[in-house]
């Protein structure tokens, strides 16, 4: 049927009837008048029904079906808030009503023809009263159907509107630029499964070639995780700035998220201290999934050292754990996001396709290596849904330069070049960001 547009705020109100649907209506009504008269003349005999029945006819489909729209726009939705077994039985006495009232009035405008031809002009009657009944009822339907789908697309489009500002906000939250350090080069990255996820890095600069390096995720997904991980970032933050010892710290945001959080919540983290001068790092991993020191002939060392996740407990001690990066070495941190991406058959990427992608790469710089693995975890995956928050940070020592793989290579479409090592994660999905560039390889 021809309906006005309304915008999304106009959902819950009778519309107001524009030009176009009026005439759109009347064209309409008078089609089906038109063809209704007609019908009648012919099955009856010309010679039986008088020619005034068929412009009659339009009269009446036209009477009644404005009378119908009207009941449906503007009567029938004041017994929106009735229960259904009340307001089914009004909304049709209402359009039988409205169909009586439009008949009385077409039938006014011509009484001579319904006096000598009774039986026809009932039958007009009794013809448009049932179509504008079940015109009434079809645009009832419609509108009914209308409301919801407007209404459900005003809920739909603020929901976005404040996922869309909660992402913001999270990558707000992410480092904007990495402590400029001589003899470092890193690089960092996030990609939520959702607009907002439960996975978090970041790095401080604590003074004196010193960083403090974190990496989280969140039990769960979606605002309430992010909400969460923004509390415990904004903690480590502070008390990372006091400088405490790495174990004492991890147990006092530990009883901070057990006193914030709910039972069954609980966040995997690693927090290192790295000095630059020295190579020399302390940690602290909270069940989180092992990150590895990488020397540059390519053996690793995983960072174990550490205690139960924040939030399980409030009494939970950490051990302290130490290592080494060594010249041309790095730091690799990531969440279990890009270890478990799985394919469409269920596979899962796993640890070694990702430790032999990471050593594969060793030579290149932190951002080209964290590309590799992006763009080697969206190939495995073919298509499939990321069901999981993508987090990686790698931290590289200066030092020799090492033969690895030559060429572009085919573990990634795209080169990074040019520009600071720096990123704020990816703020779209599929792109790795930051201020430098990453142009088509080739």
């Amino acid at each position: 049927m021809p309906h006005a547009t309304s915008g999304p705020g106009e959902a819950r109100g009778p519309r107001r009837l524009e030009a176009r649907t009026v005439w759109l209506w009347a064209l309409a009504n008078s089609v089906a008048g038109l063809g209704i008269g007609t019908a009648i003349r012919l099955f009856a005999g010309r010679d039986v029904v008088s020619p005034a029945l068929v412009p009659m006819s339009v009269v009446f489909a036209n009477v009644v079906g404005f009378t119908a729209m009207l009941t449906v726009r503007f009567v029938l939705p004041r017994y929106t808030g009735f229960p259904a077994v009340l307001r089914i039985p009004l909304a049709v006495v209402s359009l039988i009503a409205g169909s009586v009232f439009g008949s009385a009035l077409a039938i006014l405008i011509n009484p001579l023809v319904v006096f000598y031809q009774m039986r026809f002009a009932l039958m007009i009657v009794t013809v448009n009263g049932v179509l504008a009944l079940a015109v009434g009822l079809v645009t009832y339907t419609y509108e009914q159907m209308r409301r919801q789908i407007e209404a459900a697309a005003v809920v739909r489009a603020r929901l976005e509107q404040e996922m869309s500002l909660a992402r913001e906000i999270q990558m707000g939250l992410l480092p904007k630029a990495f402590p400029k350090i001589p003899g470092l080069d890193i690089f960092g990255f996030t990609v939520p499964s959702r607009h907002v996820g439960g996975d978090c890095y970041d790095v401080i600069d604590l003074g004196h070639g010193r960083l403090a390096i974190t990496i989280g995720d969140v039990s769960g997904k979606g605002t309430p995780a992010a909400i969460l991980m923004a509390n415990v970032q904004a903690s480590v933050r502070a008390l990372a700035e006091t400088g405490m010892p790495e174990s004492l710290l991890i147990e006092r945001v530990n009883r901070i998220v057990c006193s914030s959080t709910d039972d069954g919540v609980f966040i995997t983290f690693f927090y290192c201290v790295l000095d630059a001068n020295s190579g020399e790092l302390s940690y602290v991993n909270a069940g989180h999934n092992p990150p590895f020191t990488l020397r540059s002939d390519g053996t690793r060392v995983e960072l174990t050292k550490g205690g139960l996740v924040l939030g399980f407990t409030p009494n939970a001690r950490y051990e302290e754990g130490r290592a080494t990066v060594g010249p041309g070495g790095g730091l690799v941190l990531f969440t279990d996001g890009i270890t478990e991406a799985a394919n469409a058959e269920g596979e899962m990427f796993g640890d070694e396709r990702f430790r032999d992608v990471v050593v594969r790469h060793r030579g290149r710089p932190a951002r080209e290596i964290e590309e590799r693995v992006y763009s080697s975890v969206t190939r495995f995956a073919d298509g499939a849904p990321q069901t999981d928050d993508l987090t990686m940070v790698v931290v590289k020592m200066a030092g020799a330069t090492v033969a690895t793989d030559a060429g572009n290579g085919s573990d990634s479409p795209r080169e990074a070049t040019g520009g600071p090592s720096a990123a704020r994660g990816a703020p779209e999905r599929g792109s790795l960001r930051g201020p430098a560039e990453a142009k088509p390889a080739g």
